[in-house]
């Protein structure tokens, strides 16, 4: 008999969703606000379990699909299991995963991927690529963390934190979304990133006229970036994601 569980932002009772009825679920619904969790315990989904996710009904609350909410559950769940707070150790993070990070050779245009050797994987970084900081490097490996942890099959190298995935194969543009869902999550949880931009927010509303707004509003950008340790492009898109910045 499967436990009954209630939504965490609503209190409605929660719908479990299974990838097989002889097992438990792979996750749980609510009907009433779109509330999506995982159940994973941060281990990868099996091929079956994800799936089960492509195919639930109707999309999350805040316009995510389920495939996106899953991912950014995933990398609650393992901020939870660690006891994590940023700036992330992703390396570290990876590795408790049994995802450990190599150096590769690869074409100049690709910073990352996912190598599988014998029923092992490995996250990758490029050593030709010209990488411009260690904040752009964490990015590629929380993104690449996030395919390899969510059992992504179509796998593309990655690109910029700040660039949507524009791929064709449906399947393989979910997954580049999924993965950067991830890895924001991961790199600036959404809980954290709006404390610290509302603890700032007093200055924006004293800032006169747009100009001074404007280069007010780059200068915390910056601060919050270099707080969780991410790339200025990838925190100004996730402020934007959370709708912050209107």
């Amino acid at each position: 008999m499967t436990a009954m569980r209630w939504c965490l932002l609503c209190g409605d009772q929660m719908i479990p969703e299974f990838a097989s009825p002889c097992e438990d679920p792979v996750a749980w619904t609510c009907r009433a606000c779109g509330f999506f969790q995982l159940e994973t315990g941060g281990r990868p989904l099996a091929g079956e379990q994800l799936a089960a996710v492509r195919q639930l009904p109707g999309r999350a609350a805040g316009g995510e699909t389920p495939l996106l909410h899953a991912a950014v559950e995933t990398a609650r769940e393992i901020l939870t299991t660690f006891g994590l707070t940023p700036p992330v150790d992703v390396e570290r993070v990876a590795s408790l995963l049994g995802y450990p990070v190599e150096w590769v050779r690869r074409p100049v245009s690709e910073r990352g991927g996912i190598a599988r050797r014998a029923g092992r994987e490995t996250l990758v970084l490029n050593r030709a690529y010209p990488f411009h900081s260690a904040a752009e490097r964490r990015w590629v490996v929380a993104e690449e963390l996030g395919h390899a942890v969510l059992g992504h099959t179509a796998l593309a190298a990655s690109t910029a934190a700040d660039v949507p995935a524009t791929l064709r194969e449906p399947t393989r543009t979910q997954e580049e979304r999924a993965g950067k869902a991830f890895a924001a999550e991961l790199l600036m949880p959404a809980a954290e990133v709006r404390a610290e931009f509302r603890r700032m927010q007093p200055r924006l509303r004293r800032a006169v006229g747009r100009r001074e707004r404007a280069e007010l509003l780059q200068e915390i950008v910056t601060g919050l970036a270099h707080a969780f340790q991410v790339p200025p492009a990838a925190m100004r898109r996730r402020l934007e994601d959370l709708g912050l910045l209107r």
